[in-house]
């Protein structure tokens, strides 16, 4: 199993240091996991995020685990990257400064409104709510049309809060994935949204499937943002992709990606 997204305190919202939640990965009998930390040159999130001059202790401390755990597990360098279009450039040239496995791209702010925060969305009246989903939508249409990055992370988070989401914005959701096919792109399956009042998958088993059909490839991550949540939902996770015929998983190794048997349960030493 594996679980390619996991943050740590170096986020500013997550609580302990890396070791802790390798360690954690090793006690959920994980294979492969990928710290994918926050980060973002928007100013309305820097403060839920590294900043630039943190990046590389970042990557040499993971470095670090990864040679101090390669007998026990595979670990890989990453980041979730704010999905800012101003800021793709500058991103981009920080990125390429660092050997990272994977990069992750999402959406949390929208017209200056963090659409991941369950207290923020809970304030939010219902005709509000419906039209910033259909600004989420287009921030998200752009994204992927934007390719620097190599997975969507949780493509429908604005439904954190639980409440449903407009039929044409899950159509504009679907429209999103048929573009990812095109783009050659990822999609997260995130399993967080299970502990959340949405109590289900980001995005939804239906969005899961659209993706299916459209041989999207797929990964799985909690979005931990504590060791005790390392893997948290992925076995579920991994018998609902069965149902919905999924074989295949995707690895990433220096941003190269891997299509793995989901049955097969890899070494740690095979892609060291």
């Amino acid at each position: 199993m594996i679980d390619y997204h996991i943050h740590t305190l170096l986020c500013n919202h997550a609580v302990g240091g890396i070791r802790s939640y390798v360690d954690a990965a090793v006690r959920a009998g994980l294979t492969e996991i990928c710290f994918l930390e926050h980060f973002t040159l928007d100013r309305t999130s820097t403060a839920h995020s590294m900043a630039p001059g943190e990046v590389p202790f970042y990557v040499y401390a993971v470095r670090e685990m990864k040679e101090a755990y390669k007998d026990r597990i595979t670990i890989r360098t990453g980041l979730e990257v704010d999905f800012c279009p101003e800021a793709v450039p500058a991103l981009t040239e920080i990125i390429d400064r660092f050997e990272f496995d994977l990069i992750g791209c999402s959406i949390h702010f929208v017209d200056g409104i963090n659409i991941a925060s369950r207290r923020n969305a809970s304030a939010i009246p219902d005709k509000d709510f419906d039209a910033l989903c259909r600004r989420y939508v287009e921030r998200v249409r752009q994204m992927v049309e934007t390719p620097f990055f190599d997975v969507v992370c949780h493509l429908d988070v604005i439904k954190k809060s639980g409440r449903p989401l407009p039929a044409d914005v899950e159509k504009g959701l679907a429209e999103v994935i048929d573009i990812m096919a095109q783009q050659n792109l990822a999609l997260e399956v995130n399993t967080g949204g299970l502990a959340h009042p949405a109590k289900d998958y980001y995005p939804s088993e239906a969005l899961i499937a659209r993706a299916v059909t459209q041989e999207v490839p797929l990964t799985t991550g909690s979005d931990a943002h504590k060791a005790q949540a390392v893997g948290a939902g992925i076995p579920a996770a991994m018998n609902t992709l069965r149902n919905l015929g999924v074989t295949h998983l995707a690895r990433f190794d220096r941003r190269q990606r891997i299509l793995v048997p989901m049955d097969t349960q890899p070494t740690p030493q095979e892609s060291q």
